[in-house]
């Protein structure tokens, strides 16, 4: 028998590692532990809080619903565009729930926090929310949509006295409900004229 042939009896039929020397299999072995690390890593830059999806990178949807939440999880990109936090337990809606954390130069979230001022569609319908705290939506200036639960009162000044049986506030306009649609939630567009 060859040296050849010697080297290829001395391995375990069928196994991966056969072919490794000692040297790759510890290698291997290294990046074994260190996987989870760095995946652990990989998903807090990535910027998606952990209890949501997230999808897209320049304009990002972020999708928190039907997640029981209570307030709005951390870490929510600055750059997000949709927020969909539908179907949890919120009970107020205030003007720090629409903060982001700032990304540094290395792609790691900071502990500043900025307005979510690219945010133009915001889903907050089937929440117990009670009431919309006055000045809730002043930090989200391209917000163009907004989804509230039907039966919601609208605290003084949040949209210029408005309660949700008006048609308008505040450069919102009421979406007309069609009577086939969820009778959950009430709807305001921001006309753009």
């Amino acid at each position: 028998m060859t040296s050849i042939e010697s080297s290829h009896s001395d391995r375990m039929p069928g196994s991966v590692f056969a072919t490794l020397d000692s040297r790759s299999l510890k290698l291997v072995a290294m990046l074994g532990l260190l996987l989870p690390l760095l995946l652990a890593l990989l998903r807090d830059v990535g910027g998606c809080p952990t209890e949501c999806q997230c999808i897209g990178q320049a304009r990002v949807s972020v999708y928190c619903d039907f997640r029981g939440l209570e307030e709005v999880p951390i870490n929510i990109p600055v750059t997000t565009t949709h927020l969909d936090l539908s179907g949890n337990k919120f009970t107020k809606v205030l003007p720090e729930m629409f903060l982001g954390h700032v990304v540094d130069s290395d792609g790691v979230f900071t502990k500043q926090t900025a307005a979510l001022t690219q945010l133009k569609v915001l889903h907050l319908d089937l929440n117990p929310v009670a009431v919309v705290n006055e000045h809730a939506f002043d930090s989200t200036p391209s917000l163009k949509l907004i989804y509230l639960p039907f039966d919601v009162k609208i605290q003084h000044q949040a949209f210029a006295e408005m309660k949700t049986d008006k048609l308008t506030f505040d450069g919102f306009d009421r979406v007309e409900s069609h009577p086939l649609e969820d009778p959950h939630f009430v709807a305001f567009f921001r006309s753009t004229s």
